[in-house]
């Protein structure tokens, strides 16, 4: 974590590592450990899947937090990580927010991580490492969203930077690299939009499964016939076993129904997917 080196007085460094491993018929935690700002509330068993829901009961993320959280899931064992609400990341005063993750699947596990919203309030600044590792056999759903900025507040592009890295591997092999460094600057050519959308909400699957090689052009064409005037969606193949999915929207709403929809599509090849993230 030595992204920035200064550190405001009130800045945390917070961790979080769970082990979900499959015992008795069912997903239970092996080992939790979690320091401030992270909390995790108890976890459900749903009959299918074992729901853990973080929540961050401060107001969101300073200048000079550090955060680590790391997620494995053993043979067999199901989880579906979200979290309680919305991440704000705050004005930056000379360092930003650093966070690094590390997800961790082994063969014939399931982890699915299904996020609220990241705001960025004016000037803040971001740094977020994720790698994910799922072992052949193994199934991985995980899921992003990007706010422009506190819209409501006429925030819009206001943050210094966001810069995310995004590794992907498949049994140890790299399938995906990731990184985009996003500031008001890049807005203009990354996040190309309509005439008429006021700014871009940005939403992003990462599916690994093996029941992915069975999808053929038709199953991407239906994905993309999600689009819509307010929405743009787009699927690509990564792998035999890996596809991603991009999003971007002119606003919150038709983001949030995109990213439901092809939750839903993807639940016909990919069962964990009927759990249901908002029983928490």
């Amino acid at each position: 974590m030595g992204e920035n080196t200064h550190r405001t007085a009130n800045a945390v460094s917070g961790s979080l590592s769970v082990d979900a491993v499959h015992r008795n018929g069912q997903t239970c935690l092996d080992s939790v450990f979690c320091s401030v700002p992270f909390h995790i509330s108890k976890p459900y068993w749903d009959g299918t899947v074992l729901l853990l829901q973080v929540a961050n009961p401060t107001a969101g993320l300073f200048s000079g937090d550090q955060l680590s959280c790391r997620v494995q899931v053993k043979e067999n064992a199901t989880l579906l990580f979200t979290n309680q609400g919305a991440s704000r990341i705050h004005p930056s005063t000379g360092a930003g927010v650093v966070s690094e993750q590390t997800f961790r699947v082994s063969d014939k596990g399931w982890l699915e991580i299904f996020p609220e919203l990241l705001i960025p309030y004016r000037q803040a600044s971001l740094i977020q490492k994720t790698v994910v590792n799922v072992a052949d056999g193994g199934r991985a759903y995980l899921a992003e969203m990007l706010a422009p900025g506190r819209t409501a507040a006429g925030e819009i592009y206001a943050y210094e930077k966001l810069d995310w890295r995004f590794h992907l591997f498949l049994h140890d092999r790299p399938i995906a690299v990731e990184r985009a460094e996003i500031s008001p600057e890049t807005i203009p050519w990354m996040f190309a939009s309509p005439p008429h959308w006021q700014h871009i909400y940005y939403g992003c699957v990462w599916i690994v499964a093996p029941e992915l090689e069975a999808m053929s052009s038709a199953d991407f064409k239906e994905i993309e016939d999600l689009s819509c005037d307010e929405c743009l969606v787009g699927a690509s193949r990564l792998a035999a076993t890996a596809i991603v999915v991009k999003v971007v929207s002119s606003s919150s709403i038709p983001l949030r129904k995109a990213l439901q929809s092809t939750r839903s599509r993807m639940a016909a090849l990919l069962p964990f997917l009927h759990s249901n993230p908002h029983k928490l």
